[in-house]
């Protein structure tokens, strides 16, 4: 192993995810690091056979690297169960990895060299591919494959465009590396914080030390339609009670999340006035501050009437007939919507 490159912590956070994790687990164990590295697999209180099957991987495991296999006391989500595998790494660099995608043989390696290069680095984020289970056979084949030619890497501080542009790319933002800085010198995650733990950690590295981007090159493989946890169990279908339930879930994720946003807005303030990050942060707190602002009001978008909703989508700039028949009541919607796609799909 070399010497030169950090050593990691591979975090896999899993939850019912029985057809999925069995593969999630091989390309964690097919990493090529040359690097240390150790992996994480910490369950969220299953209630299929996925932390079973997680066991059975780990059992049958031939190397030789550090691996752990924990869960949650009781269901804790997202956040949660960050904070609960947090406690085992022992590296300063966590990857993390979901139990229903396929990582790059090479991830790893990729985010290693990236560290080694820019020491001053606080996260570093790759591309990303979506894909559906009857893209399975080619994705897979994509992931254990070498790669032909050196990816472009990029280095960002909080002062640049690149770093407020990247804050609300969630794609971009899924498929990262965090230093543990962001735990040690902010703490855990807020509690219910159920959905933001990445852009939590992203926006506390952000102002921590530089970003490395590796914008053109696919590390990560995720599923669509696989009920992902993050979309309130999106299932890729498109007809009325799938759109009905994503809405639904749209407004939990905003109520959830507003009080927890708040509070890491409220830490990074502080932060950044005890170091006298003030000026050089000015635009990037600025854009958090917008989104914030945005959160708030799409708070009661489907709690309040349609002339609520048409008020929303003024502030936020919405236009289009599209815009129009959203502000109309949620079933009415759906219905239209999903008779829209049957008819151009």
């Amino acid at each position: 192993m070399s010497s030169s490159l950090p050593k990691l912590s591979y975090v896999l956070l899993s939850h019912n995810r029985e057809k999925y994790i069995r593969a999630a687990i091989e390309s964690a164990f097919a990493q090529d690091y040359e690097g240390e590295l150790e992996y994480i697999f910490s369950d969220d209180c299953s209630t299929d056979r996925t932390f079973e099957i997680i066991k059975e991987c780990v059992a049958a495991y031939k190397g030789n690297r550090r691996v752990v296999v924990t869960h949650t006391p009781r269901n804790l989500h997202l956040a949660g169960n960050t904070n609960h595998a947090v406690q085992f790494v022992e590296s300063d660099w966590i990857v993390r990895a979901d139990d229903d995608d396929y990582s790059s043989i090479d991830r790893c390696s990729l985010i290693g060299k990236a560290i080694a290069t820019h020491p001053r680095a606080r996260y570093v984020t790759t591309g990303v591919v979506h894909f559906t289970d009857d893209q399975e056979d080619t994705i897979r084949a994509s992931a254990f494959s070498k790669r032909a030619e050196p990816p472009e890497i990029l280095e960002t501080d909080i002062g640049t465009h690149t770093s407020q542009e990247t804050a609300f790319r969630s794609n971009f933002l899924s498929y990262k590396a965090w230093h543990v800085d962001v735990f040690k010198k902010f703490g855990l995650l807020p509690q219910d914080a159920y959905y933001v733990d990445d852009l939590t950690c992203f926006y506390r590295a952000s102002v921590l030390g530089t970003g490395v981007h590796i914008p053109n090159c696919v590390a990560v493989f995720m599923r669509d339609g696989s009920c992902n946890m993050s979309r309130g169990g999106d299932d890729n279908k498109r007809g009325y009670s799938a759109i009905v339930r994503l809405e639904r879930f749209n407004d939990k994720y905003y109520n959830l999340t507003f009080s927890p946003m708040q509070q890491v807005l409220e830490a990074l303030n502080n932060y950044i006035r005890e170091n006298d990050l003030t000026e050089k942060s000015a635009s990037f707190m600025n854009a958090l501050k917008e989104e914030m602002q945005k959160r708030a009001l799409l708070r009661t978008f489907w709690r309040k009437g349609i002339l609520n909703r048409i008020r929303i989508s003024r502030k936020l700039g919405y236009r289009g007939l599209f815009c129009m028949v959203r502000c109309l009541p949620l079933p009415v919607y759906a219905c239209l919507l999903s008779f829209y796609r049957a008819l151009f799909k």
